[in-house]
């Protein structure tokens, strides 16, 4: 895919991204996140004591996947940092963005100030290296 065929496949529909971070003890965690694209990269949003969260304050690398789970089969994957901020001054703006996405813009303002909360942390994903492949299937 190209850069621009590679952001389109990212912001279509609701594909969820599964979010692998690195355990203390070196295990892989992966679960999946609702997310936006903000030029190149990715935002989520998770709390400071979640798993994922605990993870990313104290090792800032990530990788995630995204994928179209129907025939011919493709798929993003990106490794990279994240970049966490505790009282993100844009969190409600973020996290109405992402419910508007996933819940619809109806339930935005809903999802949006359900997850803007002082405990939530505004994720900013800085790709290093993107693999992006359509066709997988080979048709």
């Amino acid at each position: 895919m190209t850069p621009e065929e590679t952001s389109a496949f990212l912001a279509e529909g609701i594909r969820t991204a599964k979010v692998a971070t690195t355990a203390r003890d070196g295990g892989p965690h992966v679960v999946p996140v609702w997310f936006v694209l903000d030029g190149d990269g990715i935002v989520f949003t998770t709390s400071e004591s979640s798993v994922k969260g605990r993870h990313l304050l104290r090792d800032d690398r990530i990788a995630l996947c995204v994928d179209d789970e129907a025939p011919p089969f493709a798929y993003v994957s990106i490794r990279g940092r994240a970049i966490l901020t505790r009282e993100a001054p844009d969190l409600l703006a973020w996290t109405t963005r992402i419910a508007a996405r996933y819940m619809g813009e109806e339930q935005a303002d809903e999802y949006g100030r359900r997850n803007a909360v002082p405990e939530e942390l505004l994720v900013r994903v800085t790709p290093e290296r993107t693999i992006a492949k359509t066709d997988v299937a080979g048709w």
